[in-house]
């Protein structure tokens, strides 16, 4: 006689995890009313039991309102800016866009368990923000259509910029210019949120320097926080070097402009005495005729849409990972040296 598997319920999951099916409920819709210990041995159980609840029983069809979900760590920043807004012009009818805002990950998770709880939208993108294994679980049990926009993750789609290899030419560009002497101004590799982008970047800078079978030098590789200020103090460091560098890698094309900054304060002339580069092309970048690596916003923005749209008419669709190649752009603040 073939053997039978009973269905395993949300009262198998109290049972084992020692709450009421009340509790397990309120897990698994991302409700904030319970402990932290609580939770943690409600999703070990339910990871434990293999349990899977319906996405359409738990009403995930039922609350739809024809709303596109996005998810940013912070508002504030010409990045998410540029992403959203190309997002917001090719956002199909009848579709609205709904933004989220992450400041802390503390909130990100929260806002995560209500959006998984509440089950309105249609779809959600998240830009940047990793996906902890908590977060990952209610999203695949919630069903809901999910794509990562500038991260990756096994379990869904993903678009993202290769800043490694976009880092690595924009190195290779400023040493084939003859430059040996190359200082990085990076961003912080540690952040609360687990970005990536300073450590691939950093990764890119210390490629060209291997394949061109240059040495480094870790005593002119400076951290900050990504600001113009921050970038601006660093510089006058640099210039103030007895074996001073003969060109700057920035990551990013405000830092580079603190360090533009630093060198008009210092009489220091670019490109002439010194090379400065960025890093994303920004609006501002060509005013100041800054050699830089562009990324297509407009591009991440419409592949991760259509993604989505994908995910959404055709549900189980495996998840595709795209990755696109920033390009250099070459302006006025670098030369070769002589």
């Amino acid at each position: 006689m073939a053997q039978t598997h009973k269905k395993v319920t949300i009262y198998d999951v109290a049972r084992l995890a020692g709450v009421t099916a009340a509790t397990v409920s309120r897990v698994i819709n991302g409700k904030a009313n319970v402990a932290h210990e609580t939770r943690e041995r409600v999703l070990k159980a339910i990871e434990e039991l293999n349990y899977y609840p319906s996405p359409l029983a738990s009403g995930l069809h039922s609350h739809q309102s024809n709303q596109i979900g996005v998810l940013v760590p912070f508002f504030f920043g010409e990045f998410f800016y540029k992403v959203l807004s190309h997002i917001s012009q090719v956002i199909p009818f009848p579709y609205e866009l709904v933004l989220y805002d992450a400041a802390t990950p503390e909130i990100k998770t929260h806002t995560l368990q209500k959006i998984f709880g509440e089950k309105k939208l249609n779809g959600l993108i998240v830009i940047s923000l990793p996906l902890l294994k908590e977060e990952a679980f209610l999203a695949m049990q919630s069903g809901l259509p999910l794509v990562l926009l500038d991260n990756v993750h096994p379990s869904f789609p993903s678009v993202y910029f290769d800043n490694v290899m976009g880092m690595f030419h924009a190195t290779q560009h400023l040493i084939k210019l003859g430059h040996r002497r190359i200082a990085l101004i990076n961003g912080a590799h540690e952040d609360p949120f687990h970005l990536e982008v300073a450590k691939h970047r950093h990764e890119g800078y210390r490629l060209a320097f291997d394949m061109a079978r240059i040495p480094f030098d870790p005593g002119i590789m400076f951290v900050n926080d990504w600001s113009r200020a921050g970038a601006r103090f660093i510089a006058h460091k640099i210039l103030k070097m007895k074996n001073r560098p003969t060109a700057i890698m920035c990551t990013s094309d405000l830092q580079a402009i603190g360090v533009l900054e630093a060198c008009k304060e210092a009489g220091v002339a670019v490109p002439e005495e010194i090379s400065v580069m960025g890093y994303d092309d920004m609006d501002f970048a060509d005013f100041f005729g800054l050699t830089t690596v562009q990324q297509s916003f407009q591009t991440i923005a419409k592949i991760a849409l259509d993604m989505l749209m994908e995910r959404i008419n055709q549900p189980g669709s495996k998840p595709e990972k795209v990755a696109l190649m920033p390009t250099l752009i070459v302006r006025k603040t670098t030369r070769e040296l002589v």
